[in-house]
C-alpha cells in the first residue's frame, strides 16, 4: 500500500511538474515579450522599482535576467509595465514613472548596453495612469504612445516616433481624443505595426459605453484615420474594466483582436461582426497560418485556445499572460505566477 501510494504521488508530480507548467524566467511581475527580425525573443519585466532584461534563442532557455535600470515609482502591475520591441539593429523599452513621465531605453545590439533613458513625453507629468504601448517599425524606428492627461487633464491617446532606435523621439501628437472628453482611464492600450501601417487599439469612453475601437496609419504613424467600434454589441459601464484586450497585425497587415465585454471574451477583425468566445479577462491573441492562438485569465489560471484545441485548456496559474510569435509560426506565451515570470511554447 505504501509503494502504491508513493508511486501515485511521484505520477502526480510529473503530471503537474514546473517544466510542464512553464519556463521560469526570473522574480517579477507583468512581462511583456516580442520577437525581433532574427527571431530572438526579447523580455522585459518589473520587481519594485527595478526593470529586468532577459533573452532567448529559442523560446525554451532564457539568458540571466539583467537589470536595466531602477525607476524611482516605477508604474507596476494590473497591466501597467515596462513594455519591448525589437528591430534588427537595436531594442527599446518603455516605462512609465508614477509622476506621469514615460522613458525609453536603447540597447544597441553592437555592444549590447544599454543607454541612460531618455524622456519621451515632451511635457513632464502627463501619463499619470501609467499605460503606454510600443512597436517597431521599418529600419531602425519605433512608435509609442499612452494614456495623456494633457491640456484637459482629461485622457486622451497620445504618440510619438523614434527614427533613431529609440535614443530621441519626436514632438508628441494627439492620435486620438474621444468626443465626451476621455477615454477609458485605466485600460492598457495596444499597438502593432508592419511596414508603414500602424494600428492601436484602445477601450474608450463614448455614450455611455466602454467599447473597444482601432485606429489605423498607412504613413507609419505620423497621421491616423477615424477610430471604428469593434463588434457589435456595446457595454454599457459607469467604471473601468482595466482590461485594454489584445492585438495582433500579420505579415500582410490583417488586424486581429481580442477583447472582453463584461465577462465575456470576443475576437473581431475590423469591420466585421465579433465571436464569442468564452468567459474571462486579459485576453491577447497571435494569428498564424493555422488560425488564432488565445490566450486568457480566469479563476487564477492561465487559459489558452489554439487551432488544435479549440475549447479553452487551463496551463498554469497565474495571470497578465502576453503572446510572441516565433520562427515557424510557433507561439511563445509569459505570464507572472506567484512572482515569478514564467514562459511556455503553446503552438
Amino acid at each position: 500500500m505504501t509503494y502504491l501510494l508513493t508511486l501515485f504521488v511521484f505520477l502526480l508530480s510529473l503530471i503537474h511538474s514546473p517544466a510542464e507548467e512553464g519556463k521560469p524566467i526570473g522574480a517579477g511581475i507583468h512581462p511583456a515579450v516580442t520577437t525581433d527580425p532574427a527571431g530572438v525573443v526579447h523580455v522585459v519585466y518589473g520587481r519594485g522599482g527595478l526593470i529586468f532584461y532577459a533573452t532567448s534563442h529559442d523560446g525554451e532557455t532564457y539568458s540571466e535576467p539583467v537589470l536595466v535600470d531602477s525607476v524611482p515609482g516605477l508604474h507596476l502591475g494590473a497591466s501597467r509595465g515596462p513594455q519591448i520591441a525589437a528591430t534588427a539593429t537595436s531594442v527599446v523599452i518603455t516605462a512609465i514613472d508614477k509622476a506621469g513621465n514615460v522613458w525609453a531605453y536603447s540597447q544597441s545590439r553592437t555592444t549590447g548596453k544599454w543607454l541612460p533613458r531618455v524622456r519621451v513625453t515632451d511635457l513632464p507629468d502627463v501619463a499619470k495612469e501609467g499605460f503606454v504601448t510600443l512597436t517597431a517599425g521599418p529600419g531602425n524606428t519605433y512608435n509609442a504612445a499612452w494614456l495623456d492627461l494633457r491640456d484637459t487633464k482629461r485622457n486622451k491617446i497620445v504618440g510619438a516616433h523614434s527614427t533613431d532606435g529609440g535614443r530621441t523621439w519626436s514632438a508628441n501628437r494627439i492620435v486620438y481624443n474621444s468626443p465626451d472628453g476621455t477615454v477609458c482611464e485605466c485600460c492598457q492600450l495596444s499597438e502593432v505595426s508592419q511596414g508603414e501601417h500602424v494600428a492601436v487599439m484602445f477601450r474608450n469612453s463614448l455614450n455611455g459605453s466602454r467599447d473597444m475601437y482601432l485606429i489605423e496609419s498607412m504613413d507609419g504613424g505620423k497621421t491616423f484615420g477615424k477610430a471604428r467600434k469593434l463588434g457589435d454589441g456595446t457595454w454599457k459601464l459607469k467604471a473601468c474594466p482595466m482590461d485594454g484586450g489584445g492585438l495582433f497585425m500579420t505579415p500582410n497587415g490583417s488586424v486581429s483582436t481580442v477583447w472582453r465585454r463584461a465577462d465575456t471574451l470576443f475576437t473581431a477583425r475590423p469591420g466585421q461582426p465579433e465571436t464569442e468566445l468564452t468567459t474571462g479577462k486579459n485576453a491577447k491573441i497571435i494569428t498564424t497560418p493555422k488560425g488564432n492562438y488565445i490566450v486568457f485569465q480566469r479563476g487564477g489560471q492561465i487559459w489558452t485556445i489554439t487551432p488544435d484545441q479549440p475549447n479553452p485548456a487551463a496551463v498554469a496559474p497565474g495571470g497578465y499572460p502576453k503572446l510572441t510569435r516565433l520562427p515557424n509560426n510557433r507561439v511563445l506565451c509569459l505570464w507572472e505566477q506567484e512572482g515569478t515570470i514564467r514562459a511556455r511554447i503553446i503552438g
